[in-house]
């Protein structure tokens, strides 16, 4: 299996506008990951279907991507990382259309094993790129920064989900 070395950027803000970028994708994935657990019981009315079944909308993505990040590492090795990332980018914004618009609890799902799919290839792909984006004396707030935008699109989903929820 060949990898491919990044060379670091070439100004600190070229390395500071990739980390943002990672840490809006991972803000972007985090909040369609988090934003239906305060929605399944208006989701199970929708659709007909059980809480229990209606479930499956939170454990299917994590178990997606758990096949995911490795499969999508290594049929991507040879692949510009910046580009798999720009597609994993648009696969969740497909996905949350695609729930969006769904009219049946099939769909939803579908839509829930996209968003699986790029939970596994971002945070794979990602989490290795990360370190390379900054000098070498930042490289330890790289972490500190993905933190940051999962923590804060957990906390933005919660806030979205208490201004939206039917009364």
């Amino acid at each position: 299996m060949s990898t491919t070395t990044l060379a670091r950027p070439r100004s600190p803000l070229a390395g500071r506008l990739a980390v943002a970028s990672l840490m809006l994708g991972i803000f972007a994935i985090v909040t369609s990951e988090i934003l239906p657990i305060g929605l399944l019981p208006a989701i199970g009315a929708d659709f007909g279907v059980s809480d229990g079944t209606t479930g499956l909308t939170m454990a299917l993505p994590g178990v997606v991507a758990a096949v995911a990040a490795p499969a999508v590492t290594l049929t991507t090795a040879r692949l510009d990382r910046r580009l798999m990332l720009c597609v994993l980018m648009a696969v969740l914004a497909v996905a949350d259309v695609l729930a969006a618009v769904a009219t049946s609890y099939e769909v939803m799902l579908i839509s829930r094993v996209l968003v699986g799919l790029t939970i596994g290839g971002f945070w794979s792909i990602g989490a290795g790129l990360a370190g390379r984006l900054v000098p070498l004396g930042s490289v330890l707030g790289v972490p500190a920064g993905t933190f940051i935008g999962g923590l804060t699109a957990v906390l933005m989903a919660v806030s979205l989900w208490s201004l939206t929820r039917p009364r």
